[in-house]
């Protein structure tokens, strides 16, 4: 007995509802082949107005007698709905009972948890806000429009997904108590979620090491997680070619990869003021390895203990050794075993701060510990972009770069890619391996990058990837010399004018020190020397040792004329002008001015570099404010050049200076030798002089010789010391990297504030003055009197200016964008103009300097800086400041609908609502129907096809009734149709069939999926053998079931059966039983018809009586050993199967047990089918699919 294609039906599952329970178990009820409704309900207004998504669960059944294989079974879906706005998609759980929420909760699995997120909460969120409040480092990826996060706290877990990101730096203090604080910049996230939150998420309050661990209730801390795609369900559907494809392709063109699920709305969001050469904090050492005594304290959560290195850290550099075990930090914050007693569960440190977390399990550690590290501190890198496009001759999954030109810093390295329409990122955490969506190494020595990445990147897309350079030139180590500190103390008289040679100062200082001045503006003594300026009142003095109290001053004072004048310089920066009111008094005279100055940093632009053009350098400027006083003999303080006439009032002064300018070219080297031998290019720096720029305005004050004077005197408490850090550099000192000690004190600056001697223990120290980061100086307002002695710096970093690029590129956060709305607005280098672009509606950037183009589907910008496009030699390009690169545009999201209306939850399905329905390995069935018109049928006549070899042929009447297949037969080798004489034009049922008839025949070809690209191309195993047309021929993803058999196997016996804990495992728990069933000679008995997949139990009540039991089922029947047992499936009217009773042996007892399973001929399938919201254009549509295998 064979089976029949009648014998393979279409079964329906137990509930075709939409409920929870919806589905089951498969009924023996097939679905009617073109009945209306026979799956599927009507689609309502409602559901044409919101949307809708309907699952049923059908069953592929083999319904014989026997139990004969039914090989390699499949379904397709032979044609789709004809309206547009209505999909069907087919997805297997595998299970032959599940139901709809066990399908609902596969179809969400689209998504699962993975590792933490960038961020935290920040605050707690509270049920129904459709916002959340989040902070992170600087340093740390914006998450993106479209993302989908988890939030998981102590009242449940609930996924979102966003909406809009807003993100922007706040400043947040941190007290550590005792009226110790810490200033810090953190980037808020303010972000909308598409679906209300459901419950409170706690959320801390921010710290320097993240956020506390409970909220401002005591609540614990909600997490945040990041998701992956876990791709749980496999979706499969049909798609009608593109393009027309010859006999012989392996490759062709769908219209879509995807198809509907979920149905959503589009939503646009605003990009605005978005950074396109972005910069990236970075953790540089500023100084060199030193060795600190550390104390370990408790921390807030049991098991935790945490110590303080009083300054931040460089990654990489941490040994720390505490209770017995030493440990070292693994570049990514956390810390790593490496000798001694290994008694830490888990430890991490926090660079920035120099905070270190220590956990064990039980209670936490206090004690002392030791260590060793680098101090560091964060600091801006600009950013170096490029990209490698994909194309279908590189397209792979590995992928190395040659970063050479450039090496990238430690822990700076970001590559993105685009794999079906999704961007993923590696990222370097510091120690060489790239962890993200994939994996791979970097080697700082080279700039060697090999990439492994998890899914095939789309073609078209590009792998865009930046960095910061090791050898920016912007951050420079300042540490490890020694200064001779500069007490100064600067003092404004209350009232100006003071009389030359009336100036005094005196404090305390182990003995009563004095300063006097010479009548010519300078000061000396025993406490020190300085200067004044007569006119202002301003006193400068450098003391011999700090005061103990303060510092009283006495002098005479006299009126002061002050005015502004409009002057001119000659080209030696000298000027002459006349002061009014004339004799002047000798060491009165104080005029003041503004001057520029230019300085330069190297771009890194490696391509013109090595093409031996010219360099291009960005120029910064600074303003600088100068003061000259006369020195009472006709000259001036400090041997500025010039005179003044004291009789005339004519005055002769240099106002623009020269001063030393570096300039920054490139030479060539060879390095190697033989085939080995290359060209490398070598900074070379030029010292060379410039001139200031004067202002041409300037402001000078004197007093008369003849002004009379009044006696004054004044006292300054103790005075604030500033102390010069970097005598002779003139750039700004980085914030957070200065650590310096003096006289027998530690200091360190947080946040503009200095403190001394940091308690490792607690973070906290002495606030004892400020940092000038511009000035490079320390003031001081607290310290011992009578000090004196060096400052050792132990560690600071200085920054210059930024340098420029003439090319970037870079990716919007989220795409598809809308056609024409990026803006691009970039600062030249060279002339500090701000150029705006726009793209065009193709992407096309044509505007002054900015060449290039934006891909409106991946989001990728690629932009030229150029007066000349055509020129090549790199000559005509224009330098821009990466910093002020920024864009705007718009990026088109798609919305799914609320989850009430839909069933389901669509935060964790993809944010389109499409699925993808092809992938690699999947099984197609290409295929193409043809219809050849008959007017008149001719009895016994025969109709060639056009083709031959085809898979099926019918024939139907103009309204699709099909004729009966007595009335005709086909030769599908030969590819014709022989009408039957006599010939009865009626359908199986007896109805008649009108001419015209249609000849439908189909050709297709099964083969495997090779490749899958988001345009549409498909890779395939065998080459098509037909020609096939575009729109008409279809392809079609297949559910595989493979072989659907009925039978029974897993068959053991058990001594004992326990009722309350009964064993449905595959080996018997305890011993077996004597008595044995004769399998061999009488095989139970099972068809595909009746049998189900089951675990089975026949359980002895008596010597020879015994109970059927299913695991699912229960008991569903009795039976004994002196006839057969064949309970039956009420749903299909046959026996589940045959138990004969010829097969019982003797020595059955009460308790025993007989364990078997048995499989199914059926096939398990969910068919969804999704209506996306608008009207509709089918009033009664319909949608085929196909049951297939192969049977002899």
């Amino acid at each position: 007995m064979t089976i029949s294609k009648d014998d393979v039906k279409l079964l329906k599952s137990q509930r075709l509802t939409d409920e929870a329970d919806g589905g089951g178990r498969a009924t023996g009820i097939a679905v009617v082949d073109g009945e209306v409704n026979n799956l599927f309900p009507d689609i309502s207004r409602l559901d044409r107005t919101t949307g809708r998504i309907n699952l049923r669960k059908v069953f592929a059944g083999v319904m014989t007698q026997n139990n004969d294989a039914y090989l390699g079974a499949h379904g397709i879906v032979t044609q789709a709905p004809a309206d547009p706005r209505v999909s069907v998609l087919l997805f297997n759980t595998g299970s032959q009972t599940d139901v709809r929420a066990n399908a609902r909760d596969a179809i969400e699995s689209y998504v699962a948890a993975a590792t933490a997120a960038p961020f935290e909460l920040l605050g707690t969120q509270l049920a129904g806000q459709r916002a959340i409040a989040c902070v992170q480092r600087e340093e740390q990826r914006i998450p993106e429009v479209g993302e989908v996060f988890q939030l998981a706290g102590i009242n449940g877990a609930q996924y979102v997904r966003l909406t809009e990101v807003d993100a922007r730096l706040e400043t947040f203090t941190y007290d550590y108590g005792g009226g110790n604080f810490i200033n810090f910049t953190r980037r808020r996230l303010d972000m909308k979620i598409s679906a209300p939150l459901q419950v409170l998420f706690p959320g801390g309050q921010v710290t320097p090491a993240g956020t506390t661990s409970t909220s401002l209730d005591g609540q614990a801390r909600a997490r945040v997680l990041s998701t992956q795609v876990a791709d749980a369900a496999r979706y499969y559907g049909i798609s009608p070619l593109a393009e027309a494809v010859s006999a012989g392709a392996l490759n062709l063109r769908v219209e879509s990869v995807y198809s509907q699920l979920v149905p959503s709305t589009t939503k646009e969001t605003a990009l605005v003021d978005l950074l396109g050469g972005y910069q990236r904090q970075i953790y540089v050492p500023a100084g060199p390895q030193r060795s600190v005594n550390l104390t370990v304290a408790a921390g807030a959560v049991a098991g935790e203990s945490r110590t303080f290195l009083g300054t931040g850290c460089a990654p990489g550099t941490l040994s720390i050794t505490v209770n017995s075990g030493t440990y070292a930090d693994d570049s990514k914050g956390g810390l790593r075993y490496v000798s001694g007693s290994n008694w830490l569960s888990s430890g991490r440190i926090d660079y920035q701060t120099g905070e270190i977390t220590l956990v064990r399990t039980g209670t936490s550690f206090t004690g002392s510990a030791t260590g060793s590290y680098r101090p560091g501190a964060a600091a801006t890198g600009d950013t170096i972009t490029g990209e490698l496009e994909i194309t279908l001759g590189n397209r792979g999954y590995v992928y190395t770069l040659n970063l050479a030109g450039a090496v990238p810093r430690a822990g700076t390295l970001s590559v993105a890619y685009m794999a079906l329409g999704k961007w993923y990122e590696l990222r370097d955490p510091g120690d060489g391996l790239l962890v993200g969506e994939g994996a791979g190494t970097i080697a700082f020595a080279t700039g060697s990058v090999s990439l492994t990445l998890n899914a095939l990147p789309d073609v078209g897309s590009s792998l865009v990837y930046s960095y910061v350079s090791s050898a920016d030139n912007a951050i420079t180590q300042r540490a490890g010399g020694s200064v001779v500190p500069q007490l100064r103390v600067r003092y404004t008289l209350p009232e100006g004018g003071a009389v030359p040679g009336t100036f005094s100062a005196t404090y305390t200082a182990g003995t009563v020190r004095t300063l006097t001045d010479d009548g010519q503006g300078n000061l000396s003594g025993t406490g020190g020397s300085g200067t004044i300026a007569y006119a202002s009142g301003e006193v400068n003095m450098l003391l011999a040792a700090t005061p103990a109290s303060g510092i009283a001053y006495s002098w005479q004072q006299g009126a002061v004329d002050s005015a502004t004048q409009s002057v001119s310089s000659d080209g030696s920066g000298m000027t002459t002008f006349t002061i009014p009111g004339a004799p002047l008094k000798p060491g009165s005279v104080r005029v003041s001015w503004m001057t520029t100055r230019r300085q330069a940093a190297p771009a890194i632009n490696w391509q013109v570099i090595e093409t031996g053009n010219a360099l291009p350098v960005y120029d910064g400027y600074r303003d600088l404010a100068n003061v000259a006083n006369d020195n009472g003999a006709g000259g001036w303080q400090g041997g500025r050049a010039g005179s003044i006439n004291y009789t005339t009032g004519e005055v002769v002064l240099q106002v623009a200076a020269l001063y030393d300018y570096t300039e920054y070219t490139y030479s060539n080297r060879s390095t190697g030798s033989g085939f080995l031998r290359k060209t490398e290019p070598v900074l070379v720096t030029t010292v060379v002089q410039l001139r200031e720029a004067f202002g041409g305005t300037l402001t000078h004050s004197a007093q008369a010789d003849s002004v009379s004077t009044d006696p004054q005197s004044a006292s300054q408490a103790q005075p604030p010391i500033t102390v010069e850090l970097l005598p002779g550099i003139a750039e700004p000192i980085v914030p957070g990297s200065l650590l310096f000690s003096w006289n027998g004190g530690l200091y360190t600056d947080r946040s503009g504030i200095l403190y001394r001697d940091i308690a490792s223990n607690t973070n906290g120290g002495t606030a004892v003055g400020t940092v000038n980061y511009a000035d490079r100086t320390a003031t001081l307002s607290s310290y011992a009197g009578n000090a004196s002695g060096t400052v050792a710096l132990l560690a600071c970093l200085t920054t210059a200016v930024g340098f420029s690029v003439t090319a970037a590129t870079f990716r919007t956060p989220g795409a598809p964008l809308r056609a024409g709305s990026m803006q691009v607005t970039v600062v030249r280098a060279d002339t500090a103009e701000i150029v705006t672009a726009a793209a065009d509606l193709n992407g096309e950037f044509d505007t002054g300097i900015v060449r290039g183009t934006v891909d409106a589907t991946t989001g990728i910008a690629r932009l030229t800086f150029t007066t000349d496009p055509a020129d090549d030699t790199g000559n005509s390009d224009v330098p821009v400041i990466p910093l002020l690169l920024r864009y705007n545009a718009v990026v088109q999201t798609r919305l799914p609908l609320d989850a009430g209306l839909l069933g389901l939850d669509p935060v964790r399905l993809p944010a389109d609502g499409r699925v993808p329905i092809y992938s690699e390995g999947y099984v197609l069935v290409i295929h193409h129907t043809a219809e050849t018109p008959v007017a008149s049928p001719d009895p016994g006549g025969t109709v060639t096809l056009a083709r031959q070899q085809q898979a099926a042929i019918e024939v139907v009447d103009g309204n699709g009734v099909v004729l009966r297949a007595a009335s005709y037969s086909a030769d599908r080798d030969a590819g014709t149709v022989t009408w039957a004489n006599p010939l009865v034009l009626q359908d199986e049922e007896g109805n008649p069939l009108s001419t015209p008839l249609l000849i439908r025949d189909r050709v297709e070809h099964m083969t495997l999926c090779t490749e899958v690209q988001i345009t549409g191309e498909l890779g395939i195993g065998s080459p098509l053998p037909w020609d096939l047309p575009a729109g008409e021929a279809q392809v079609s993803s297949a559910v595989a079931w493979g072989d659907l058999q009925s039978r029974i196997h897993t068959w053991f016996t058990q001594q004992t059966w326990s009722s309350g804990a009964p064993n449905w495992t595959d080996s018997p728990i305890g011993n077996t039983t004597t008595a044995q069933y004769n399998s061999l000679s009488y095989p139970p008995i099972i068809t595909n018809g009746g049998a189900i997949d089951g675990k089975w139990a026949l359980v002895f009540t008596s010597s020879g009586a015994f109970n059927v039991v299913e695991e699912k089922l229960g008991v569903i029947a009795t039976g004994n050993t002196t006839g057969d047992c064949s309970p039956i499936n009420a749903l299909t009217g046959q026996p589940y199967f045959t138990i004969r009773w010829e097969g019982w042996g003797g020595g059955w007892a009460a308790g025993n047990a007989v364990r078997f399973n048995t499989d199914s001929a059926l096939g398990p399938m969910w068919v969804i089918r999704t209506v996306i919201s608008g009207q509709g254009t089918v009033d009664d549509d319909e949608f085929y699919l196909q049951i297939r295998g192969d049977a002899d």
